[in-house]
């Protein structure tokens, strides 16, 4: 009988080791499973996160890139990114946990993205809500325009006109020269809604202030593109508002860099130049040789300044301010509307969102 219960308790004992053991694995195997599915959602997340907006320019549909990252754990995860049209993209991350082990295993999710695209109803190269002067020099154009340099195969454009303005205000051009377009002049309903100045289909005023790359809280001083030592564009720069210029003597590495500038106040811009959205809370005052290829919204108004400042793209001016009169466009300015430098612009500084209705799926 002693024997006999040696051997139950043997039995007992061996079954409780093996099923032990067997949870154990279960267990580490599940583990590991767990930690390569979050390792493919971690490769999703940081690929949205860290998404460079010069890629949103130099990747055509039909291309794909590719990212690898290491977590903690030693588990990684393999995105490759496929853009499927102008505004979305297909990600697919594999995530591996356990590699070169017996419990080695693999889980893969993907995701439909979208660029967050800023779509602006620009009446014109300039569109006002409260009217305005437009005299001296200056020189508004509505013919599209290409910069030189640029690459603009994919941003055709049409001939526009040279000032949209609210039918309900009062634009003065002094001199049939100051402005050039088709028409020249128009007055433009959507110039007089007020939703035309804040709300951009899926972007508004309050989401591109919040992703400004540069706050301004004072005038700024002397922009201009600059680079590291490695020759890569130093974003961080508060005054490196991009490189609009091609050719000899321009910075390469900022040229794919578009901003988005916000001041908090009214803004007075001297010489220097820069590309991508300029948002400024008050009145804008452009003097000397200031170059910007792009977006510029004002809140209020667009005031005289003094030099030779050219804009590429288009102005959007509220005029939320009625007591301190209108935008006034006087000196040697220059304005030229440019379908390139404004898709460039609101292209390349867009972020990359998952797309609003079921933009998850895991594949295996």
């Amino acid at each position: 009988m002693a024997m006999f219960a040696i051997v139950v308790i043997g039995a007992l004992i061996a079954g409780a080791f093996f099923a032990s053991t067997q949870d154990f694995r279960v267990g580490t195997n599940s583990l590991v499973a767990q930690r390569s599915f979050s390792a493919a959602e971690f490769g999703l997340n940081k690929t949205m996160a860290e998404w460079k907006t010069d890629q949103n320019l130099s990747v055509m549909p039909g291309q794909e890139v590719k990212f690898s990252y290491t977590n903690s754990d030693k588990s990684t995860a393999n995105v490759r990114v496929t853009r499927l049209n102008d505004y979305s993209y297909l990600a697919v991350s594999e995530g591996a946990a356990g590699a070169n082990t017996p419990m080695e295993a693999r889980r893969r999710t993907s995701a439909i993205l979208r660029l967050a695209y800023p779509a602006v109803k620009v009446g014109g190269a300039v569109t006002l809500y409260g009217g305005g002067d437009v005299k001296g020099s200056t020189q508004i154009y509505g013919t599209n325009k290409n910069p030189t340099g640029w690459d603009c195969a994919n941003y055709p454009g049409r001939d526009t006109t040279a000032v949209a303005y609210n039918p309900n205000s009062v634009l003065n051009v002094q001199k049939p020269t100051n402005t050039v377009g088709t028409p020249a002049t128009y007055k433009d309903p959507n110039a007089g809604l007020d939703g035309s100045y804040v709300k951009y289909g899926d972007e508004s005023w309050q989401s591109l202030v919040a992703n400004a790359n540069v706050v301004l809280s004072a005038d700024p001083g002397a922009i201009a593109p600059t680079v590291d030592a490695g020759g890569s564009c130093t974003t961080s720069d508060p005054n490196n508002w991009g490189e609009p210029n091609r050719g000899v003597g321009s910075v390469v590495g900022c040229q794919t860099y578009f901003p988005i500038i916000y001041a908090k106040q009214t803004l007075h811009l001297n010489n220097g130049r820069g590309q991508g959205i300029l948002l400024v809370e008050g009145d804008l005052q452009i003097n000397g040789a200031f170059q910007w290829y792009g977006l510029i919204i004002v809140k209020d108004d667009f005031d005289k300044g003094n030099g030779t400042p050219q804009v590429f793209g288009a102005v959007m001016a509220r005029n939320a301010n009625f007591a301190d009169g209108a935008s006034i466009f006087s000196g040697n300015s220059t304005f030229q509307y440019s379908k390139c430098a404004l898709e460039s612009a609101l292209r390349g500084s867009a972020r990359l969102l998952p797309a609003r209705r079921r933009p998850w799926a895991e594949m295996w």
